[in-house]
């Protein structure tokens, strides 16, 4: 489990910020209960450590019903007598056992939270101690209404009919469909995945394939993880006859890495490489600029499912029919999906409340994408492209310690990504920017960071303090904005800027353009006069390369 440092150091700003009328927290959304004990860390949660989940899921399509059980193998850290563990109220629980033996238990009405009393155990338990807890369950889960932005089981049907099953549960929590400490923040350093299902299905999973055996009228699929995963990327497909299909790249490693695509039977050759034309182009960038695939040795792969898509970590749910965007060349669902494997599976948010991370540094990797092939002034289109899909409707930086699930809120993907493409030039130094991408995902590898933690990391990677530019973007709708004008005195022609932030700290350079000329100028809240060359006759802000509101000084 990996705590949000410094949390408590941003939550007294936010709390004073939102009496700015520039500064709306999450829409209108009222938060209940509910949110906050499926959001917040309290000490029925940050009392232990999850080392490992094991799943075993029996699932049944003519009932839309699953039964199972699962397994946690957690530390114990102590402070506590009393255990949450979180399932969805639609699903019920038959039994849960402590070291194996059978406990009493509260389901909290109108949560998902369940309560199971330690003090049996509490004072024989050392700090560090390897316990477990065992749930059995059973029920008709929560179907996903509009898959994967509302989560839930996606009960659908394969073009001939029969059964398709998946599921997606990012924001929502995992909870939906399976027990556990549903809370970002602790991310299991493994997983075991048992899915049995009737034939003639098969199932895919994440991690690598481990067996499958036959089971009464059913098979059981066992997969199993190599790394951490985050827990709304654990999952399933269930179709009839998967059909898989394997390749390889040489990672920058100097490893090999597997790929394998797994498609419904009817799909053709033609399609298989496509996926493998599409995947290698996208890793190679990726790899390029962030260092080697991260899950290297489950590999790389893309299953064909009934929805859209999602960053199931080596197992991305690819659903986009095979569809190459005819201006930038590329299959949006891979590029993205893919880029998530490094921000958001390797790197990842440790609180709803900053997705803002995850989404914004992958939907950013998708114009370094197009610079890798193409330059940067293609790349700069792309981004100009991204840039009429903000909102401003709803901060980046949502509120602590409620899972404030933002499925709607796109400003976490495009506003995000114009936030570090700002920082960007901001830094004015494209090789130091690089050496700090990757060296968050070397420093952070398949962790969990809080955007203070983030923040500080940037800042002494980039030699200055980034918490005002942050809070500037992540706090506040309204952009910083550029108050200029060009005046001329006796000869000489002068540019008379300021900020206008609703961050009072906000300062930092701008850049101009002049005819044919690029002019920088650090400017801060106060008005400040610059002497222009004698042959500038106008100058404007240039709102390519910052993210930022302009306004006459009058």
């Amino acid at each position: 489990m990996r705590i949000r440092l410094g949390i408590t150091i941003l939550i007294p700003f936010l709390a004073c910020a939102q009496s700015d009328k520039t500064q709306v927290f999450y829409g209108r959304r009222t938060f209940t209960r509910a949110d906050t004990l499926l959001g917040s860390l309290s000490p029925y949660r940050s009392c232990y450590d999850v080392v490992h989940y094991t799943l075993s899921l029996s699932i049944y399509p003519r009932r839309n019903f699953l039964k199972g059980e699962v397994i946690c193998t957690f530390r114990w850290l102590g402070g506590s007598d009393t255990l949450q563990i979180d399932l969805d109220s639609t699903l019920e629980v038959s039994d849960i056992q402590i070291e194996e033996e059978r406990v009493p238990f509260v389901r909290v009405k109108g949560t998902r939270a369940i309560w199971v009393p330690l003090s049996k155990w509490k004072e024989r338990w050392e700090i560090g101690d390897l316990r477990r807890w065992r749930v059995r369950y059973e029920g008709r889960p929560r179907p996903a209404v509009r898959p994967p932005w509302e989560g839930g089981l996606v009960w659908s049907k394969t073009p001939t009919g029969q059964p398709w099953i998946g599921v997606t549960c990012q924001g929502s929590g995992a909870s939906l469909w399976w027990p556990l400490k549903d809370h970002l923040s602790d991310e299991p350093d493994s997983v075991t995945l048992n899915f049995c299902v009737p034939a003639p299905l098969r199932v895919i999973a994440n991690g690598q394939f481990l067996q499958s055996v036959p089971l009464r009228s059913d098979t059981c699929y066992t997969y199993r993880t190599s790394y951490p995963i985050n827990t709304y990327n654990v999952t399933f497909y269930a179709a009839p006859g998967y059909r898989s299909y394997t390749d390889t790249l040489h990672s920058v490693s100097g490893e090999v890495l597997s790929l394998r695509f797994h498609l419904l039977p009817h799909r053709d050759i033609d399609k298989v490489n496509y996926l493998k034309r599409h995947a290698k182009r996208v890793l190679r960038a990726f790899e390029h600029y962030f260092g080697p695939f991260p899950p290297q040795r489950d590999g790389f792969a893309l299953v064909e499912s009934p929805y859209y898509g999602m960053e199931h970590q080596s197992g991305i749910a690819y659903g986009n029919e095979f569809r190459e965007d005819p201006r930038w060349g590329f299959d949006y669902i891979i590029l993205h999906e893919t880029g998530h494997e490094w921000w958001g599976n390797h790197v990842t948010a440790a609180d709803n409340a900053d997705l803002w991370i995850q989404e914004g540094f992958c939907t950013y990797s998708e114009a370094l994408f197009i610079e890798y092939y193409e330059g940067y002034e293609r790349a700069l289109e792309y981004l100009l492209q991204q840039r009429s899909y903000i909102r401003n409707r709803q901060t980046l930086q949502a509120p602590y310690g409620v899972n404030a699930d933002q499925p709607y809120n796109t400003d976490i993907y495009y506003k995000a990504a114009w936030v570090l493409h700002t920082l960007r030039h901001r830094v004015n130094n494209d090789s130091l920017w690089f050496r700090c991408l990757r060296a968050i995902q070397d420093s952070f590898s398949f962790q969990t960071i809080s955007a203070h933690q983030l923040i500080s990391f940037m800042s002494r990677q980039l030699g200055e303090n980034l918490e005002p530019f942050f809070r500037a973007y992540l706090l506040y709708l309204r952009p910083p904005v550029v108050q200029y004008r060009v005046v001329r005195e006796r000869d000489t022609t002068y540019l008379e800027a300021r900020w206008i932030c609703d961050e009072p700290k906000f300062d930092g350079p701008m850049e101009f353009l002049g005819g044919n000329q690029r002019f920088r100028f650090f400017l801060t809240s106060e008005l400040q006069r610059f002497a222009l060359p004698s042959e500038v006759e106008s100058i404007v802000p240039d709102r390519n390369r910052f993210m930022v509101l302009v306004s006459a000084l009058l």
